[in-house]
């Protein structure tokens, strides 16, 4: 006959069952914090006076007179070194994956060469600080390739939330606490961190520091502040502010066709886009149009030009896109749809609020390519 458990041993095996679980619990809470990465600890808060020695100073020569000893009642940490990675650089350049959040093949792709990590403390004392990551990048197309990829990305420059123009350099953006400035070869990336500050309030503490430092930094970085062929040979009438992506890679995902850069474009409801592809002569640019014209369903269309191109784009799930293009000299332009106000299920009413007809597309594009009259 089968006996049962005395009530002392029930509790007994109750409470070791019980620390048993609350073990593992913190084990595997320990296991996933160590997966995931303990979260870095929070600068030190500064000292009242902390600039009144006029702020710390840059070693790295090559970099130093591009950052300002103090800026809006801030100073270069007095108590804290630069980091630098890359070339001629104390840490390597694959160092920057820890720093970038795993980005660092981003930055790559863009072909980066070199980042210095330097941060501000504020002369009034407390926890606020400016992160400053400067990055130098092979070519003046990467730095503005990467510096389109964070101000407008995958996303839509028409979002509220994309980063508003503001002054410095080639080109700058100011984001909610944090600030994107190119020219040249480089690219700024600049953050104003405080934890005791909630969101409204950290933003316009930001804006009373980011764009000064934006500025005189602009001013001291060598190099072009002209934007590259391709994105300065876009139409301006339309375009959304801060509306460009510049890809240094094969546009449109299409094998041959080249880096080139994209603007987008707002008419009312409307939306599209333009792409400009930039070739060093003639006979290249008519090489990226037959390239173009060997897509499958692509097909000639006349009354543009020496002719042009209408093909449908597709990337992944999203609706498919309608693009024409054309050339004028050694430039190859298109006019097409904006993926980002399409959806799936649309209605061909719908369709017909937010985009171009292809006689639209086909005026506008006609208008890029035709020389003016003498």
């Amino acid at each position: 006959m089968a006996h049962s458990a005395s009530p002392a041993r029930s509790t007994l095996g109750v409470l070791l069952a019980g620390a048993l679980t609350a073990a593992l619990a913190v084990g595997c809470g320990k296991k996933e914090e160590e997966r995931m990465g303990a979260p870095p600890p929070p600068a030190p808060a500064a000292k009242p006076a902390a600039c009144s020695g006029g702020g710390g100073t840059i070693t790295d020569a090559a970099s130093a007179p591009f950052f300002p000893r103090t800026i809006g009642g801030f100073c270069l940490d007095p108590n804290g070194a630069e980091k630098t990675f890359g070339e001629s650089a104390p840490l390597p350049l694959d160092s920057i994956c820890d720093m970038f959040d795993g980005e660092c093949e981003i930055y790559k792709g863009f072909g980066v060469r070199r980042v210095v990590e330097a941060r501000y403390v504020s002369g009034a004392g407390g926890s606020a600080t400016v992160d400053v990551h400067l990055s130098k990048f092979g070519s003046t197309e990467g730095a503005y390739g990467m510096f389109t990829k964070r101000t407008v990305g995958d996303g839509d420059p028409a979002d509220e939330a994309t980063p508003r123009h503001i002054e410095g350099g080639g080109a700058a953006a100011m984001g909610v606490g944090n600030a994107y400035l190119w020219r040249g070869q480089y690219l700024a990336e600049i953050t104003y961190n405080d934890e005791a500050l909630a969101e409204a309030a950290l933003k316009s503490s930001s804006e009373k520091v980011l764009p000064g430092l934006v500025k005189e930094m602009g001013a001291k970085l060598p190099g072009e502040a002209a934007l590259p062929p391709a994105a300065a040979t876009l139409p301006k009438d339309n375009m959304i502010q801060l509306g460009i992506r510049y890809e240094t890679k094969d546009v449109l995902g299409v094998d041959g066709a080249g880096p080139g850069a994209f603007g987008y474009y707002k008419e009312v409801d409307k939306r599209y886009r333009v792409l400009s592809v930039v070739r060093g002569d003639v006979d290249q640019a008519k090489d990226v149009l037959s390239t173009l014209a060997k897509q499958p369903g692509a097909s000639r269309e006349k009354g543009i030009g020496d002719g042009a191109v209408r093909l449908m784009h597709k990337e992944g799930d999203s609706p498919a896109t309608e693009w024409i293009f054309a050339r004028a000299d050694k430039t190859v332009y298109g006019v097409g749809d904006e993926a980002r106000v399409l959806r799936s299920g649309m209605t061909a009413d719908e369709h017909a609020k937010v985009t171009l007809t292809k006689e639209e597309k086909s005026a506008r594009l006609k208008k890029l390519v035709t020389p003016p009259a003498p």
